[in-house]
């Protein structure tokens, strides 16, 4: 019975963070510039930021979603003057996205924002055990597994 008590809790106090976390993630953010971002929107910026000179097909085959997902994330980050497509250099025919200024600066604060994050985590475990800590990873890494 107390193990069960705790399992409910357990779970309870899970599906609250996960529904917490994901309130606070997807809620649409600014990230340093004057334009709302989208989930969808700022980690296609952090993508491209992190993978230069790539074009639309090249980001959808390594982000493993369809062209027409990126095309369509692309635009609205044009429109919001986020990104640009250029000619590449070294192949006349193809088109490369690349960030503007703008999304520099929208890369760097979802950077910070992620930093944030460890600093949070790292705060929790401040006090801890090696053991604990191990406790804590192995237990959430055989729930994904599981949830997977």
């Amino acid at each position: 019975m107390y193990k069960r008590l705790k399992a409910d809790r357990l779970q309870r106090k899970l599906l609250d963070l996960i529904n917490c976390f994901n309130e606070n993630d997807s809620r649409a953010r600014n990230f340093g510039t004057d334009t709302m971002l989208h989930i969808s929107e700022i980690h296609l910026i952090e993508f491209i930021g992190n993978n230069e000179k790539l074009s639309i097909s090249e980001i959808a085959r390594k982000k493993n979603i369809t062209k027409g997902a990126v095309s369509q994330t692309v635009i609205r980050l044009e429109k919001k003057k986020l990104v640009v497509k250029e000619v590449n250099p070294e192949n006349r025919s193809q088109l490369i996205v690349s960030l503007t200024g703008k999304g520099w600066t929208a890369y760097r604060e979802h950077k910070r924002y992620h930093e944030n994050i460890t600093k949070m985590i790292l705060s929790c475990m401040q006090g801890k055990s090696e053991a604990e800590i191990c406790a804590i990873y192995s237990f959430l890494d055989e729930l994904q597994h599981l949830m997977e």
